[in-house]
């Protein structure tokens, strides 16, 4: 699987309310009805979390069964059928500084066992 992932700012004057809920509500579900070729798309909201910060405003996450559907998305994109989803794309977001990654991705599972407050830190091998 090959995705598309995508740093994602804010327009200047938008709040951090009005973003997250237009992209959320509007563009998500316009997102999900007119995009060819992607198999998944999430979109990632920043937690407020103490001790963290973030640099960008959200990250999307597009799956593509393949490059080839990648570059095909990307050249859609210019065309008169991609326009909605651009002019929906410049009511909220700050396009210039947007940045791409197109990686695979690699799966892992985990064990997902549960540490006990109660008993010592794992041990990091130092």
């Amino acid at each position: 699987m090959v995705k598309l992932v995508s740093l994602l700012y804010r327009k200047r004057g938008i709040t951090n309310e009005q973003f997250y809920s237009y992209w959320r509500e509007k563009h998500g579900p316009l997102v999900a009805r007119v995009i060819p070729f992607a198999r998944r798309y999430v979109q990632n909201h920043p937690l407020e979390w103490p001790g963290l910060t973030h640099e960008a405003d959200g990250i999307v996450e597009l799956w593509f069964d393949t490059e080839e559907h990648v570059r095909k998305y990307l050249q859609w994109r210019d065309t008169a059928e991609g326009r909605e989803l651009k002019d929906d794309e410049d009511r909220f977001q700050d396009f210039k500084r947007t940045r791409r990654f197109v990686v695979y991705e690699y799966q892992f599972e985990t064990t997902g066992w549960h540490w006990n407050p109660g008993a010592s830190l794992p041990d990091a091998g130092g």
